[in-house]
């Protein structure tokens, strides 16, 4: 778990877009400005094996429709404003060597400023899940960052979560792992930073095909 790895973005420029916080897209909505994706975008957005090879797939990729069961365990209880115009949802996990486990999940909203406006209550509530938490550094990814490592439960295994607007797509990433295997914050970056070039290359309209170098 302590090894590093480096991110490989596939389609060209696409890491200098993704830090300076740059997705856009030529479809509906104002001038430069991000469409909300579709259900099948979604499903492509989120990591798959290729994204992380060595990983084994525990689920997904996989989308669905924001609504129902699925929107009440994704939508903080009584804060209406984090799912407000949300749309579509995709979702995949991943476990490496059975000693730590990653999940991502992303949901894209009817437009960008539904996207921003529901930022900070997610990242509220998610944080506050967290024993313990300890702010990450992401560098610059996205146009909206927040991350941070903590507790997961009282035996003190550790969790990490990261969560990334770019766009109309809020994104987040968690990885899971015992106390005593830990978690190396610079894998945690690296993800956030793979995922968010694969939802800036579907606001363009390209297959993502960011990833982690093998």
């Amino acid at each position: 778990m302590k090894k590093r790895q480096y991110v490989r973005i596939v389609a060209a420029g696409a890491v200098l877009m993704v830090l300076a916080g740059c997705g856009q897209s030529d479809g509906e909505g104002g001038a430069g400005e991000a469409s909300a994706l579709s259900e099948q975008q979604m499903k492509t957005v989120v990591p798959d094996a290729k994204a992380v090879p060595g990983w084994e797939v525990l689920s997904g990729p996989a989308a669905d429709t924001m609504e129902g069961d699925l929107k009440d365990s994704l939508c903080p209880e009584k804060e209406k404003q984090a799912c407000e115009g949300a749309r579509f949802v995709g979702t995949s996990r991943f476990r490496e060597k059975k000693k730590a486990e990653i999940g991502f999940w992303a949901i894209t909203y009817q437009d960008e400023k539904a996207a921003e406006d529901a930022f900070d209550v997610h990242w509220d509530w998610y944080r506050k899940g967290l024993g313990k938490p300890a702010s990450l550094d992401l560098g610059r990814v996205g146009e909206q960052r927040q991350a941070a490592l903590g507790t997961s439960n009282y035996q003190g295994d550790k969790r990490a979560v990261a969560q990334v607007r770019l766009g109309t797509v809020i994104m987040w990433v968690s990885v899971d792992a015992s106390r005593q295997t830990g978690i190396d914050a610079a894998l945690v970056k690296d993800l956030a930073t793979v995922f968010a070039a694969r939802a800036d290359e579907a606001e363009k309209g390209k297959p993502p095909a960011a990833a982690l170098d093998s």
